[in-house]
């Protein structure tokens, strides 16, 4: 049977990427796509930035960065520098803002790609690795972002992946990291980091308060951590990345917030692939599809507002059924590796039939 699209995909590894690798992997696999492989030598200034060349003809860009953040400063300035440096036919921006369509640059369309999380195909992605150095240099790099003591490195989509399973007691989760604000570049950012670390460290301790034993909720054991909150520091035998994606499928209703740069974190990716109930700060990003307010995910912007939300998620079972029926949905659809990457090139088609 003939593909129906040929595709040059550039490589290099980077936990960000892993979910586009893996995409155009499983469509390969499935006889829709005919790939290729570039392989392109990562530096210290790569970002999770990658290209592809579709049917011999358009550049397509996938972002996958946090944020607007390209360069250092403030959303206008990374927005002009967006519009005066890109070349490319189409843009899929994970972090995708509203405003890009203005600041879009010349001959190029540009759409939202979705949430992200680091999954990994059933083939051995690290065989594209150019040398043992750059093996050894990105198993240490994924193991560092996951801050995980498994012995596994990295996680396919079925590790992820659950039904909406009505369970007997409908439980909280809220496990999360704090960012070192002495590890920030600039002050602004080191101001942010502050704000996100205090914003966590409240909605735990108020769930905690609120809801006892229903509630799972502490820190990843980090240095910062472990440092300056030791007792809400959680056991790293508890949140690695295997035992966290089980107690994830154990827990219905789950808590995430927002990530550097305004961006919208991978936990919220892994919780939908899961089909939980998601309660987060407000997305500051636009996502592909119907992912709404109210059906997929439920807001907060203080640690009142969330135990009022919680409340009344747990008043109203059948609203947490519903929901994790939606996200079940939304996840198979616009999530899934596959989905997603063929999502972005029938998007290519419709607007080429439509010019």
């Amino acid at each position: 049977m003939k593909k129906l699209f040929e595709c040059e995909l550039e490589y290099f590894p980077n936990p960000h990427l892993m979910q586009i690798y893996t995409g155009f992997f499983e469509l390969e696999k499935l006889g829709i796509i005919d790939l290729k492989i570039k392989k392109i030598k990562q530096t210290s200034s790569s970002m999770p930035i990658t290209n592809v060349v579709f049917d011999k003809k358009y550049k397509v860009v996938y972002d996958t960065i946090d944020g607007l953040s390209w360069i250092t400063g403030d959303s206008t300035t990374n927005l002009n520098h967006f519009q005066k440096t890109v070349k490319a036919d189409f843009y899929f921006k994970r972090s995708y803002d509203p405003r890009m369509q203005e600041y879009k640059p010349d001959n190029c369309e540009v759409y939202p790609l979705g949430l992200n999380y680091n999954v990994h195909p059933d083939k051995n992605m690290l065989s594209y690795a150019e040398t043992l150095q750059d093996k050894i240099k990105y198993i240490a790099k994924t193991n560092k972002l996951f801050r995980s003591l498994s012995n596994k490195p990295y996680f396919y989509a079925k590790d992820f992946e659950y039904y909406p399973v009505k369970l007997k007691q409908n439980r909280i989760l809220f496990l999360t990291r704090l960012w070192s604000p002495e590890e920030a570049k600039s002050e602004r950012s080191k101001e942010f980091r502050a704000q996100i670390n205090t914003t966590r460290i409240d909605c735990i301790e108020a769930c905690k308060k609120e809801y006892g034993q229903l509630f799972t909720g502490g820190l990843f054991m980090e240095p910062y951590a472990k440092k300056n909150y030791p007792l809400l520091a959680i056991p790293g035998s508890l949140t690695n990345k295997a035992s966290f994606l089980q107690t994830v499928r154990e827990h219905t209703i789950c808590i995430t917030t927002t990530g550097l740069h305004n961006s919208i974190g991978w936990k919220l990716a892994e919780y939908v692939a899961a089909s939980r109930v998601v309660v987060t700060e407000p997305l500051n990003f636009s996502l592909p599809g119907n992912f709404n307010r109210g059906s997929n995910y439920f807001e907060f912007e203080n640690p009142e507002q969330l135990l009022t939300q919680i409340e009344l998620l747990l008043s109203n079972p059948d609203q947490i059924v519903e929901t994790m029926k939606n996200n079940y949905y939304y996840y198979n659809n616009f999530v899934k590796p596959k989905n997603l990457i063929l999502n972005t090139l029938l998007t290519i088609i419709n607007h080429k039939n439509q010019s």
